[in-house]
């Protein structure tokens, strides 16, 4: 996790280079066996987590409101509003893998649990 000001293209695309093999989807790895992978994710305002790989089908649940904006690999950024307990699938697997980091742009903590299906 880092507090950053706005990121230039090229420092983004750089970070990008430096993570296409980092799997540490969230700050905190709560359990771990042969068949998940459990995350906890806490962002204060204006903090991000790297780009990261995601190689597993996961979902995700949101612990309290808040705003993000995430930026995918091709260059592309996507905006979101969640709510607290909010729950998304990823189906990883028959898209491929998928690289993006995610910003904090609200006003409060940007709290998840994210779970992979090894």
């Amino acid at each position: 996790m880092s507090r950053t000001d706005a990121l230039s293209p090229e420092q983004l695309r750089e970070e990008l280079v430096e993570n296409t093999q980092n799997q540490a989807v969230g700050d905190t790895l709560l359990f771990e066996n042969d068949k998940v992978k459990v995350w906890h994710i806490s962002l204060q305002p204006g903090e991000r987590i790297h780009y990261h790989r995601h190689n597993y089908d996961y979902f995700w649940t949101v612990l309290q409101d808040g705003q993000g904006v995430s930026n995918q690999e091709d260059g592309s950024q996507v905006s979101f509003t969640f709510k607290k307990g909010q729950t998304s699938f990823q189906n990883i697997i028959e898209q491929g893998s998928s690289i993006h980091d995610l910003k904090n742009t609200g006003t409060g903590v940007l709290e998840f649990i994210t779970t992979e299906l090894k």
